[in-house]
């Protein structure tokens, strides 16, 4: 590891002294920022990261009996030797699993006084401290940025989602029940909270805010074609939606409004995070008004995340995400007084770290290539006859390159190949999904709903022939809308 990634290490953790140090601002619509009630504690936060790394590699070391939890001395040398790699993961483990376990650094502290910018080094640091020391594999370049950039976010997502749950104005099982269900999505915040006595102290009044929000969760039923050349296969469905802050009000501070979309699905044999999709609001403004509706503009952050079921070499239909993604977007709403509600999005993302499904690279686990680009979003829903029929379509269109490619000349099943250091295949790839759905939402909160969906990746390859994929996928679903 030459001096000056030692430095670019040094100066993150660096980042988390300096950063406690930094002045904190409450947004108006979110008074209940962990920063407004509790003690700034970056100390106490530092050693719960510290808790977290140990306590899963000893899980990894003594439970798992996973290879690359056996560390010592020599291994943690050669990792400072080596530098940072692209590892071999499967997709699920690099771009799902580390964003999550980046979410509980971020969290230890959020829930201990930080605001939103100075949790961010805490999270960094953690996976820092894990790829150099706890793991005798090469440090991973796309695990530093996906448990950072992805930590962030679905840890300020799930910060924040906690706090709706929470009351301590309640009692007894209700009261009970809120901070069980608050601490299983937030587990590090419910363990600050009974350590400090916070989970059971009571006050005459609600401390967490009524923030406004929209939640529907399904369980339908989906026809999806997994495999290329294959027939289309029944899943049962289970999908949640969920708008923080719907008319967003007082948007002042990073994450004042966000949106998530999660579908699993469940067949024969196969239980699978299908689709993730977090959009967040990092800075916006109003930018016109009249009567009828109102402009907003805005910058986003974005997380999204496809799979497929199957994995077969050369018939994977697709894989893809995108964990640090940003940029410009623009928001149109129309006044809740119109016959017919309008609320339109369009995002255009930079993307700085994404993967998308290779059919020639299959090496240990990793059947896909990472990659950057760019791609746009846009997201449409009608509402009417008085909000009972709904029409939704949600449309994304990216395209990544990867650069880091190797020589088509090497054997990809020689062995040794785990710390193969490169991208993928060299190309590019563009990944299309289209879904449209109508509903009927009853009065008494249930709907029903038909969606369907169009798939297609085309990948282009410097050294192999290009391969294009694309289905439509079919689902009914029931839900209750809140």
């Amino acid at each position: 590891m030459n001096v000056q990634k030692r430095w670019c290490a040094f100066s993150l953790l660096l980042l988390v002294i300096i950063g406690s140090l930094v002045g904190q601002n409450v947004s108006k619509n979110y008074y209940n920022d962990s920063l407004f009630y509790n003690k700034k504690r970056p100390l106490l936060a530092l050693g719960e990261v510290a808790f977290i790394n140990v306590g899963v590699w000893a899980y990894d070391r003594y439970v798992g009996k996973h290879d690359f939890a056996y560390i010592n001395w020599r291994s943690i040398k050669e990792n400072l030797r080596t530098g940072f790699h692209w590892d071999n993961d499967v997709m699920g483990t690099n771009n799902l699993s580390h964003p999550y376990h980046g979410s509980l650094y971020f969290n230890s502290a959020r829930s201990n006084g930080m605001n939103f910018y100075q949790s961010i080094p805490f999270t960094a640091a953690g996976s820092i401290i894990w790829e150099l020391f706890l793991e005798n594999e090469a440090p991973s370049i796309n695990d530093l940025v996906a448990t950072t950039v992805g930590g962030t976010m679905i840890g300020e997502v799930l910060f924040r989602t906690s706090h709706l749950i929470l009351n301590n104005s309640k009692r007894g099982a209700n009261r009970a029940l809120r901070e069980i269900s608050a601490g299983i999505l937030s587990p590090v915040q419910g363990v600050n909270r009974v350590l400090s006595g916070a989970a059971w102290r009571h006050s005459d009044y609600n401390q967490f805010s009524d923030v406004p929000f929209d939640l529907n969760l399904s369980l339908g039923w989906r026809m999806l074609r997994p495999k290329i050349d294959a027939g289309y296969s029944s899943y049962v469905e289970v999908a949640t939606s969920f708008v923080y802050n719907s008319g967003r009000e007082a948007c002042e501070q990073p994450y004042d409004w966000f949106s998530f979309y999660l579908a699993l699905d469940i067949g024969r044999r196969t239980f699978l995070f299908r689709q993730l999709n977090i959009s967040a609001l990092l800075w916006g403004k109003d930018i016109a008004e009249n009567q009828k509706g109102k402009w907003h503009f805005g910058i986003y952050q974005n997380l999204d995340y496809w799979d497929s079921p199957g994995k077969d070499y050369q018939r994977t239909p697709y894989r893809y995400s995108q964990v640090a993604a940003v940029g410009p977007g623009l928001n149109y709403s129309s006044s809740a007084d119109q016959k017919v509600k309008i609320d339109f999005t369009a995002l255009v993302n930079g993307v700085g770290l994404g993967a998308s499904t290779s059919d020639y690279y299959w090496v240990g686990d990793r059947d896909y290539s990472f990659g950057s680009g760019f791609g746009v979003q846009t997201k449409l829903e009608l509402k009417l006859f008085g909000s009972a029929l709904r029409f939704k379509l949600f449309a994304n269109n990216s395209t990544l390159y990867t650069w880091k490619g190797y020589d088509p000349s090497i054997n990809l099943y020689t062995k040794g190949l785990e710390e193969f250091n490169v991208q993928g295949d060299k190309g590019h790839a563009n990944f299309t999904f289209v879904e449209a759905s109508l509903g009927y939402y009853s009065p008494n909160n249930w709907n029903l709903e038909f969606v369907s969906e169009f798939i297609n990746r085309h990948t282009y390859y410097t050294y192999y022939p290009a391969k294009n994929y694309s289905a439509w996928s079919y689902a009914v679903r029931l839900g209750y809308h809140l």
